[in-house]
């Protein structure tokens, strides 16, 4: 992952010059009260997205810097908020405002009520508390290790009830509720049923709020590295029979997925998670998830420009095939290649080139469709290039 806009960061926040200097709107004289709570959140949100620890992975020094600047940003932005708690209230809306805009400053009628008159999104964005503590099922849960920030949600980590480890996923602000919303109930209906695949998906435990009002999963830990961080601790590329597995099992639980009418909608490195000594791949962060598509009307959630399909920017009809292009520009980085130009190294078999690079194709139906054909066409290219199914650890 490019340091480029860390390095930015970092130098913005060297130069001090207060909460003004990183979130501008401060500087917008229009903007008062709630509305400006919720721009803050925005940038504050949108920075977090710079210094998220895991778009780092391989490179200690940037994800310890990335940590460092999420603390910065955090303390700037609780600065913004007292400031704003400083100024004199603005005055009454008028009756002739506009009613939409009014709504917007009222929770949901769904929404749980907090005694706190804080709005959601400016508590969410805050500097992390020395523990959460929230209530799972109608029991108390303490969470005491914060693992960082994503540009969405906060991850804490504490033993499960049977001792296993699990996580807490946090929305950082309440605006983003509906995404852990979406995630929950899809893992719910992937989990459903007995189909083996089940090993390959996040484990969903439970659901709760925070007292300011943020929603909240809790998941079983997966173990292993990131995508991200599996290629960086092999420069020149996973070994290509190691990927051959990887991918397979991706496939698999893509195959089933998409059989539910469920598309993943956001495949990239930093999303597959690699337990090397046994090739165990568990596929992460379901939050923009697509259902049924053809039925619920439903697009495409988020935009990735290394790894989305072209059709994801041209909002075009959200299909499996725009997974599976995902996957191929995945499988390109990992073999040491690049996930736009598909360019791979020469050690790579020409059959799981040619393989990668049809996942990978542009145009939306010249490419692969389905992800159980494919998962059959790799079973082919495995037994050509490699013979009868031999293991053999991934050692990193």
């Amino acid at each position: 992952m490019r340091t480029d806009e860390l390095r930015r960061l970092r130098d913005l926040l060297a130069r001090g010059g207060g909460p003004e200097a990183v979130f501008m709107s401060l500087r917008d004289r229009s903007l008062q009260g709630p509305a400006l709570a919720r721009a803050l959140a925005d940038e504050l949100r949108r920075w977090l997205a710079v210094a998220a620890p895991e778009r780092y992975g391989g490179n200690p020094g940037a994800q310890d810097l990335a940590k460092e600047l999420q603390r910065e940003l955090h303390q700037l932005h609780a600065a913004a908020l007292q400031r704003l708690q400083d100024l004199p209230p603005a005055p009454p809306a008028s009756l002739q405002s506009d009613t939409a805009t009014l709504q917007q400053d009222r929770p949901p009628a769904n929404a749980p009520t907090h005694t706190s008159a804080d709005p959601g999104p400016c508590r969410a964005a805050a500097p992390p508390p020395a523990g959460l503590r929230v209530e799972v099922a109608g029991v108390t849960r303490e969470f005491a290790e914060h693992l960082g920030d994503g540009d969405l949600a906060a991850l804490w980590r504490a033993p499960g009830e049977d001792g296993d480890p699990c996580v807490a996923k946090v929305a950082l602000a309440a605006a983003d509720n509906d995404l852990l919303f979406n995630e929950a109930e899809v893992l719910q209906r992937l989990h459903a049923g007995e189909a083996r695949q089940r090993d390959l998906l996040p484990r969903l435990h439970g659901r709760f709020f925070t007292d300011d009002g943020r929603a909240g999963n809790l998941l079983g830990l997966v173990e292993g590295l990131d995508g991200a961080a599996l290629r960086a601790r092999l420069p020149a590329g996973v070994p290509p029979e190691h990927v051959l597995r990887i991918a397979r099992r991706t496939l698999s639980a893509l195959g089933h997925a998409h059989d539910l009418g469920v598309l993943h909608g956001n495949i990239e490195p930093a999303h597959l998670i690699v337990r090397p000594r046994d090739h165990r791949v568990v596929l992460v962060d379901w939050c923009y998830a697509i259902v049924e598509p053809a039925r619920t009307g439903q697009g495409f959630r988020a935009v990735h420009d290394e790894y989305s399909a072209p059709e994801v920017a041209q909002r075009g009809p959200p299909t499996p095939a725009a997974d599976l292009l995902s996957v191929g520009r995945t499988l390109a980085f990992l073999l040491g290649g690049d996930p736009l130009s598909l360019d791979l190294p020469a050690h790579v078999p020409e059959p799981l080139q040619r393989f990668v690079r049809y996942l990978a194709r542009p145009s939306r139906l010249q490419r692969a469709q389905d992800a159980w054909d494919m998962y059959a066409e790799l079973e082919r290219i495995r037994e050509i290039v490699y013979g009868p199914h031999v293991f053999r650890e991934l050692v990193v």
